[in-house]
């Protein structure tokens, strides 16, 4: 889970029904501005200083190098790995995962309180079957920063 207050706070809530889980902080997971996004965004709506994508981005892929890659090979079962984290990371996690231009990571949009199915195979093959879903919340909860 990302150690900002909201990511923790909703991993704690999960946790509540998976009580013999291990859990971790992770601050490489919390939000941030990964590269800088091609399109870029309109003027004046968010204008990351320059150095936030440098810095916050070695961040952010270096929490994509620790927490997305394929299993051990001497690993016999599936695993499963629950991520809390923010739309900025899960948005970047996406792109390099399925080999798309990381800089495409804000062409995707995600709700707050959705969820993402990322499966990797031993092998190495990467599949999204769940992008964004947010059918576990009534319409008038589905919110977007």
């Amino acid at each position: 889970m990302s150690t900002m207050t909201r990511a923790t706070e909703t991993a704690q809530l999960i946790l509540k029904h998976f009580p013999n889980t291990d859990s971790n902080s992770c601050d490489l997971i919390r939000e941030g501005a990964p590269c800088e996004p091609v399109p870029s965004v309109t003027p004046g709506m968010w204008d990351p200083d320059p150095h936030q994508f440098f810095e916050e981005g070695a961040r952010i892929e270096a929490g994509f190098r620790k927490h997305i890659h394929r299993a051990d090979a001497s690993q016999e079962k599936d695993s499963v790995s629950v991520v809390v984290c923010h739309a900025n990371v899960i948005r970047y996690f996406i792109c390099r995962a399925l080999q798309l231009p990381p800089e495409a990571w804000l062409r995707f949009s995600l709700p707050n309180a959705s969820t993402t199915t990322l499966r990797v195979t031993p092998t190495g093959k990467v599949s999204v079957s769940g992008l964004g879903e947010s059918g576990h919340l009534p319409p008038e909860m589905r919110t977007f920063n």
